[in-house]
């Protein structure tokens, strides 16, 4: 089935937000898993956010825990919690943080 960009990063951003399983989203809009896949990645492009695997499977912008404190890894989980809140909503933080940051909807960012 065709869906237009924007419902494909919609679909996206769901299975990202672990909204719906790749499985569960596949059944729901009568598309392949593989699919899913290619909606994940074009929803992370439209967010800006870097999807290339690293070494281990992590995201290319995941740092590496293995080296970081206790503290460092509640820090790190509290960031990604705020991050996917965000994501839900609709929106990404571009820039730096305090004043140089940018709030960009995803909503409306074209998939191409």
């Amino acid at each position: 089935m065709y869906y237009a960009p924007s419902k494909r990063i919609e679909i996206g951003r769901r299975v990202f937000a672990r909204e719906l399983t790749k499985k569960e989203a596949a059944a729901e809009y009568d598309v392949t898993e593989q699919s899913i896949c290619q909606y994940v990645r074009e929803y992370l492009k439209s967010a800006g956010i870097d999807a290339a695997p690293r070494e281990g499977g992590a995201l290319s912008g995941a740092p590496d825990c293995s080296s970081m404190t206790k503290e460092e890894l509640i820090g790190e989980i509290m960031r990604k919690g705020i991050e996917v809140a965000r994501a839900k909503k609709g929106y990404a933080v571009k820039g730096g943080g305090g004043k140089s940051k940018e709030f960009v909807s995803i909503r409306d960012a074209s998939a191409k």
